[in-house]
């Protein structure tokens, strides 16, 4: 067995044991007792506690959260040939995804935020349209994966301070979901260091992901608007993104330190780039929101 492939055993041994003191069940959260039906009880919009705003929010991460089958169908083809510990991480991945779009959809149902016809109609198309992996190549994909399962955790945690004072529930839900995301993007980061390692070659394949970077949901409807909204009202836009995703793995993996090649240059001026663009909004934002 190589070094890379007893490595990526140990991250996934080490996730096995995390997760063990981590286990939640969705049943055990969701506020069953303002649960009525709809057929006696026809919905309006005044029977949420939310904004619209922040029923947007929930239904946003909902609806990026029920594409899971597709999520799993695209990974299970992208890592068919790589260490089996990234295959069998695929499977633990998708039993503990599992539960996430199930109780933000339960929750929006129960708690009678946002119309829920226009929701299923919302949510049914964007599983049918599904998802499909623009990156091919498995460390690429674990790049990515990275990005996205951090955007996520921090996206949970800064969106539940938002909520807190307008329902505890929910803000309990999406800290649960949080601590989920944390440990998968542990797992995902500590791969893409034991690959650099193996090859720092590969460190030309960080500096081309991460400036590609977008979430998987960029194809539901009114997904830009969605963004704004949630950069607003939500506690997660570019500054956020900035500080708390981008600026975290560029040190993880110790990036902007890496000795680039001369064959890996034109990647790493791209990416110094978009670090300088992003960095400029982050800022603008910053000032925006500074109190006077």
């Amino acid at each position: 067995m190589s070094a890379l492939q007893e490595k990526l055993d140990a991250l996934y041994q080490r996730h096995l044991d995390l997760t063990r003191n981590l286990d939640w069940g969705y049943h055990q959260l969701l506020p069953w007792e303002r649960g009525k039906n709809f057929v006696d009880h026809p919905w309006s919009a005044e029977q949420g506690n939310l904004s619209p705003e922040l029923t947007l929010a929930v239904e946003t991460a909902m609806l990026t959260e029920v594409n899971l089958p597709w999520f799993t169908s695209g990974l299970t083809r992208i890592f068919e040939n790589s260490p089996s510990a990234l295959k069998r991480f695929v499977h633990t991945w998708t039993r503990e995804e599992d539960q996430h779009g199930r109780v933000l959809d339960v929750y929006l149902l129960l708690s009678r935020n946002g119309d829920p016809d226009a929701r299923d109609q919302v949510r049914k198309q964007v599983i049918e349209r599904g998802w499909q992996p623009e990156l091919r190549d498995p460390f690429a994909v674990m790049v990515y994966t990275s990005l996205q399962e951090l955007a996520t955790r921090v996206f949970y945690l800064n969106f539940a301070r938002q909520v807190a004072a307008a329902d505890g529930v929910l803000a309990q839900i999406l800290r649960a979901l949080a601590k989920d995301e944390t440990l998968h993007y542990a797992f995902y980061r500590d791969a893409v260091k034991a690959y650099v390692e193996d090859d720092p070659g590969r460190m030309a394949t960080v500096c081309q992901v991460i400036p590609t970077f977008v979430m998987p949901g960029y194809g539901m409807p009114g997904f830009s608007h969605r963004l704004r909204i949630i950069a607003q009202h939500g506690g997660y836009g570019i500054q956020a993104y900035y500080d708390q995703v981008l600026s975290i793995v560029l040190e993880a993996w110790g990036v902007l330190q890496h000795d680039m090649s001369s064959g890996t240059q034109d990647a790493r001026h791209a990416l110094d780039c978009y670090i300088r663009r992003i960095r400029r909004v982050a800022n603008r934002q910053a000032v925006k929101v500074s109190p006077v």
